[in-house]
Protein backbone atom coordinates (compact mmCIF):
# COMPACT_ATOMS: atom_id res chain seq x y z
CA UNK A 1 0.00 0.00 0.00
CA UNK A 2 2.50 2.44 1.19
CA UNK A 3 4.99 1.36 -2.22
CA UNK A 4 1.72 1.96 -4.49
CA UNK A 5 1.24 5.50 -2.83
CA UNK A 6 4.50 6.52 -3.19
CA UNK A 7 4.36 5.48 -7.12
CA UNK A 8 1.29 7.19 -7.42
CA UNK A 9 2.90 10.82 -5.81
CA UNK A 10 6.00 10.38 -8.04
CA UNK A 11 3.87 9.79 -10.88
CA UNK A 12 2.31 12.84 -10.59
CA UNK A 13 5.48 14.64 -9.54
CA UNK A 14 6.60 13.62 -12.76
CA UNK A 15 3.78 14.92 -14.77
CA UNK A 16 3.45 18.23 -12.82
CA UNK A 17 7.86 18.29 -13.50
CA UNK A 18 6.75 17.59 -17.34
CA UNK A 19 3.96 19.89 -17.28
CA UNK A 20 6.28 22.81 -16.37
CA UNK A 21 8.21 22.60 -19.15
CA UNK A 22 5.26 22.29 -22.37
CA UNK A 23 2.76 24.34 -24.18
CA UNK A 24 -0.87 23.67 -23.66
CA UNK A 25 -2.86 22.34 -26.25
CA UNK A 26 -3.21 26.33 -27.89
CA UNK A 27 0.04 27.58 -27.34
CA UNK A 28 1.36 24.40 -28.96
CA UNK A 29 -0.98 24.96 -32.27
CA UNK A 30 0.32 28.21 -32.56
CA UNK A 31 4.01 26.96 -31.97
CA UNK A 32 3.62 24.13 -34.69
CA UNK A 33 1.37 26.61 -37.40
CA UNK A 34 4.27 28.72 -37.30
CA UNK A 35 7.36 26.77 -36.87
CA UNK A 36 5.62 24.47 -39.62
CA UNK A 37 5.20 27.50 -42.00
CA UNK A 38 8.63 29.39 -41.05
CA UNK A 39 10.21 26.27 -42.77
CA UNK A 40 13.20 26.84 -40.33
CA UNK A 41 14.52 24.26 -37.75
CA UNK A 42 13.98 26.14 -34.68
CA UNK A 43 16.04 25.64 -31.44
CA UNK A 44 14.12 26.29 -28.45
CA UNK A 45 16.28 27.61 -25.83
CA UNK A 46 13.37 28.41 -22.51
CA UNK A 47 9.78 26.35 -22.69
CA UNK A 48 8.04 27.43 -19.23
CA UNK A 49 4.70 26.51 -18.15
CA UNK A 50 3.94 28.31 -15.05
CA UNK A 51 0.46 27.66 -13.66
CA UNK A 52 -1.45 28.78 -10.18
CA UNK A 53 0.16 27.21 -7.50
CA UNK A 54 3.42 28.39 -8.78
CA UNK A 55 2.62 31.84 -9.21
CA UNK A 56 1.50 31.95 -5.74
CA UNK A 57 4.41 30.28 -4.53
CA UNK A 58 6.16 33.35 -6.77
CA UNK A 59 4.11 35.84 -5.56
CA UNK A 60 4.89 34.59 -2.29
CA UNK A 61 8.21 34.79 -2.19
CA UNK A 62 8.81 37.69 -4.33
CA UNK A 63 6.35 39.65 -1.28
CA UNK A 64 9.63 39.86 0.49
CA UNK A 65 11.44 41.72 -2.30
CA UNK A 66 11.11 45.31 -3.23
CA UNK A 67 9.83 45.34 -6.79
CA UNK A 68 7.89 48.63 -7.95
CA UNK A 69 4.37 49.24 -8.40
CA UNK A 70 4.29 47.91 -11.88
CA UNK A 71 5.95 44.79 -11.53
CA UNK A 72 4.13 43.37 -8.42
CA UNK A 73 0.95 44.84 -10.16
CA UNK A 74 2.04 42.79 -13.46
CA UNK A 75 2.38 39.87 -11.22
CA UNK A 76 -0.82 40.34 -9.51
CA UNK A 77 -2.93 40.71 -12.84
CA UNK A 78 -1.52 36.71 -13.85
CA UNK A 79 -2.73 33.59 -13.12
CA UNK A 80 -0.96 31.37 -15.88
CA UNK A 81 1.61 31.99 -17.89
CA UNK A 82 3.89 29.90 -20.61
CA UNK A 83 6.92 30.81 -22.32
CA UNK A 84 8.99 29.68 -25.07
CA UNK A 85 11.89 31.08 -26.40
CA UNK A 86 12.97 29.57 -30.44
CA UNK A 87 16.37 30.78 -32.10
CA UNK A 88 17.19 29.98 -35.55
CA UNK A 89 20.53 28.40 -35.80
CA UNK A 90 23.47 30.19 -37.56
CA UNK A 91 23.42 30.55 -40.88
CA UNK A 92 19.70 29.79 -41.66
CA UNK A 93 17.74 32.65 -43.90
CA UNK A 94 15.14 34.23 -41.50
CA UNK A 95 11.84 33.49 -42.98
CA UNK A 96 8.94 34.50 -44.42
CA UNK A 97 6.59 36.99 -41.17
CA UNK A 98 4.12 36.71 -44.04
CA UNK A 99 3.86 33.34 -44.01
CA UNK A 100 4.26 33.26 -40.29
CA UNK A 101 1.26 36.12 -39.51
CA UNK A 102 -0.44 33.64 -41.90
CA UNK A 103 0.22 30.38 -40.18
CA UNK A 104 -0.38 32.16 -36.53
CA UNK A 105 -4.28 33.50 -38.05
CA UNK A 106 -4.76 30.52 -39.17
CA UNK A 107 -4.02 28.52 -35.88
CA UNK A 108 -5.91 31.47 -34.08
CA UNK A 109 -8.78 31.14 -35.89
CA UNK A 110 -9.08 27.45 -35.51
CA UNK A 111 -8.90 27.68 -31.64
CA UNK A 112 -11.57 30.84 -31.20
CA UNK A 113 -8.72 33.70 -30.97
CA UNK A 114 -8.69 37.11 -32.42
CA UNK A 115 -5.38 39.59 -33.45
CA UNK A 116 -6.09 42.27 -31.86
CA UNK A 117 -2.25 44.07 -32.54
CA UNK A 118 -0.25 42.76 -35.49
CA UNK A 119 3.56 45.13 -35.82
CA UNK A 120 4.72 43.54 -39.17
CA UNK A 121 8.08 45.20 -40.64
CA UNK A 122 11.36 44.19 -42.18
CA UNK A 123 12.54 42.66 -39.20
CA UNK A 124 9.96 42.30 -36.63
CA UNK A 125 6.72 40.76 -36.29
CA UNK A 126 4.62 40.88 -33.29
CA UNK A 127 1.38 39.87 -32.62
CA UNK A 128 -1.24 39.58 -30.16
CA UNK A 129 -3.99 37.54 -29.46
CA UNK A 130 -7.11 37.01 -27.81
CA UNK A 131 -9.72 34.67 -26.70
CA UNK A 132 -13.15 35.15 -28.17
CA UNK A 133 -14.52 33.88 -24.69
CA UNK A 134 -12.86 36.02 -22.86
CA UNK A 135 -15.32 37.80 -20.01
CA UNK A 136 -13.14 41.23 -19.85
CA UNK A 137 -11.84 42.19 -17.12
CA UNK A 138 -12.13 39.16 -14.70
CA UNK A 139 -10.14 36.97 -16.84
CA UNK A 140 -8.61 37.63 -20.01
CA UNK A 141 -6.45 35.01 -22.09
CA UNK A 142 -3.62 36.36 -24.99
CA UNK A 143 -1.20 34.52 -26.98
CA UNK A 144 1.94 36.66 -27.95
CA UNK A 145 4.49 36.16 -30.54
CA UNK A 146 7.35 38.21 -30.62
CA UNK A 147 10.01 37.92 -34.12
CA UNK A 148 13.08 39.99 -34.26
CA UNK A 149 14.73 38.14 -37.25
CA UNK A 150 16.52 35.55 -35.39
CA UNK A 151 14.77 34.29 -32.44
CA UNK A 152 10.94 34.16 -31.18
CA UNK A 153 8.99 34.48 -28.01
CA UNK A 154 6.19 32.64 -27.54
CA UNK A 155 3.96 33.87 -24.90
CA UNK A 156 0.62 32.82 -23.60
CA UNK A 157 -1.31 34.12 -20.88
CA UNK A 158 -4.52 34.39 -18.48
CA UNK A 159 -5.36 36.09 -15.70
CA UNK A 160 -7.14 39.53 -14.37
CA UNK A 161 -5.78 42.81 -15.95
CA UNK A 162 -7.53 44.89 -13.57
CA UNK A 163 -4.40 45.41 -11.15
CA UNK A 164 -2.10 46.04 -13.88
CA UNK A 165 -4.70 48.53 -15.46
CA UNK A 166 -5.11 50.45 -12.23
CA UNK A 167 -1.70 50.60 -11.66
CA UNK A 168 -1.03 52.33 -14.65
CA UNK A 169 -3.64 54.56 -14.37
CA UNK A 170 -2.24 56.28 -11.22
CA UNK A 171 0.86 57.07 -12.87
CA UNK A 172 0.54 61.14 -13.30
CA UNK A 173 2.18 60.66 -17.02
CA UNK A 174 -0.44 57.68 -18.31
CA UNK A 175 -2.76 59.78 -17.06
CA UNK A 176 -1.96 62.81 -18.79
CA UNK A 177 -1.29 60.81 -21.91
CA UNK A 178 -5.25 59.76 -21.88
CA UNK A 179 -6.30 62.84 -20.69
CA UNK A 180 -4.76 64.33 -24.21
CA UNK A 181 -6.36 61.61 -26.26
CA UNK A 182 -9.89 62.29 -24.67
CA UNK A 183 -9.38 66.33 -25.76
CA UNK A 184 -9.43 65.08 -29.09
Amino acid sequence: MLATMFLLLFVLAAYGVTRFFRFNSDGKAFRDGVIKSSGADWRQRIGINAGGVTLCAVRTGLSFVHLDAEARAALQSLSGVQLGIYQLPPGVKSPDRVGMLAAADHAAANHGWNRVVCVLNREDLVIVYVQDQTAWPERIKCFVLVFDGRQMVLIAARGNPEPLVRCLLNRPDVREKLQGLAKR
